[in-house]
């Protein structure tokens, strides 16, 4: 098989000192993407495997051996980066500890062990310092754009007709893993469209957003939107505009009622359900459901509005209990009958909410790691392992980045000078 190199990733600019070497490193790398080869990465092999063809691939259609294959297949692909870090540590040891400041922080304590730790370079995704990059980057953009005005979340539904459409009778959708990242990715774009191009909520100068994946599976989007000067959210007639806290009019819009219904009322908790995942050791509630009826959109402490949330009667049975407007999360009714699936916005008042997006790249799985050391021995440092120990993948996120779709993205871009 030939191959055209169409889409290499690019050199790092970190070591850049001008335009102009930019400029040529970037002409450089597209003359060398015009080349053929005759062989194909391994990354590259997995995806075309995964396609979807008219003769029927058998290996999507395998049920839960296929989910197997997918997670075994990425953690081949997982296991030669790593191993690519382990045994290239001096192209980027150098450039990591490049202080005796830093070879402090990182517990080095003796002279023969200086410079022989391992760690994950600035290019490896999901490491701690790519980590720590994506929110100095996001920091960044908050410093020349102001704080960030709306927060979203988009959730993948499982019921999409984009997946249902291509699912045979013997199929699953948990077990189409390819499918829900692909449809899920498409479903990405065009809200990035809606919010740049057609600008829902205004001129947008800045955005950023980051793909994390729940515990049983399914994939979802935290996105993070500054708006121009003249677009930004002041006042509680401006909240009402984009973010709605009630159930709507059955009659006058059934469409969004069974959106609303079906996406975006909490699952009850508290007295009604003291087991459910939310709940706190001390009895409560942590998104602090059911919240309090309120004639008109406010401020509240801090500035987090309190949104408009009348105590008009409306009731609805989910899970055996009748539940009212308190129950509602905060939705658009313009994203969510056009998405189909869990659309919560908020309006921001801080920018601690771009740490909250940016540390979901690597948390991986609750766990807990400790070591017991005497207090004159060396600590050895070894980011590889702790990378690896207690990984946390589910197949969707496999699937996810065997098709190379990124974890995260901002716009404008920040360059590193």
């Amino acid at each position: 098989m030939r191959i055209y190199c169409e889409h290499e990733q690019l050199p790092s600019i970190m070591n850049m000192c001008s335009i102009d070497g930019l400029l040529d490193m970037e002409a450089e790398v597209m003359q060398k993407g015009k080349r053929k080869r005759d062989n194909v990465s391994c990354r590259e092999y997995y995806c075309y495997k995964l396609q979807i063809r008219d003769d029927e691939n058998i290996l999507l259609h395998a049920g839960r051996l296929f989910q197997q294959y997918v997670v075994d297949e990425w953690i081949k692909i997982e296991s030669q980066r790593l191993n690519f870090a382990t045994f290239n540590q001096d192209l980027f040891r150098v450039h990591v500890l490049g202080g005796l400041l830093n070879i402090l922080r990182c517990g080095k304590r003796k002279a023969s062990q200086v410079g022989k730790q391992k760690t994950l370079p600035l290019s490896f995704t999901g490491g701690p310092r790519d980590m720590r990059r994506r929110y100095m980057d996001a920091i960044a953009l908050v410093q020349q754009f102001g704080k960030p005005d709306i927060f979203l979340t988009m959730t993948c539904n499982p019921s999409w007709p984009e997946i249902k459409e291509n699912l045979l009778t013997i199929d699953e959708t948990q077990n189409r893993t390819d499918l829900i990242s692909r449809v899920f990715r498409a479903k990405l774009e065009e809200l990035k469209k809606d919010i740049l191009k057609t600008q829902i909520f205004g001129k947008v100068v800045a955005f950023m957003y980051t793909v994390e994946f729940q515990k049983r599976g399914l994939p979802y989007a935290h996105f993070l939107i500054i708006l121009d000067e003249k677009y930004k959210l002041l006042t509680p007639e401006a909240y009402d505009r984009f973010v709605c806290a009630e159930l709507s009019n059955k009659k006058e819009n059934p469409t969004l009622y069974s959106h609303v219904i079906d996406h975006m009322m909490h699952c009850p908790c508290g007295e009604l359900n003291p087991t459910n995942s939310c709940m706190t050791k001390k009895g409560h509630c942590k998104y602090k459901y059911p919240r309090e009826f309120a004639e008109q959109t406010t401020k509240g402490k801090n500035s987090y509005p309190i949104y408009q949330r009348r105590n008009t009667g409306k009731k609805v049975q989910i899970i055996e209990h009748l539940l009212d407007n308190s129950w509602v999360v905060p939705y658009n009714p313009y994203l969510i009958c056009k998405f189909n699936c869990h659309m919560n916005i908020e309006i921001c008042s801080d920018i601690k909410v771009v740490k909250y997006i940016c540390k979901y790249i690597c948390k991986g799985y609750d766990k807990i790691a400790f070591h017991i050391h005497a207090n004159d021995t060396n600590i050895e440092i070894d980011e590889i392992k702790e990378y690896q120990f207690a990984r946390w993948v589910s197949p969707p996120e496999a699937a996810w980045h065997i098709f190379a779709f990124p974890i995260s993205e901002m716009f404008p871009n920040v360059y590193h000078l």
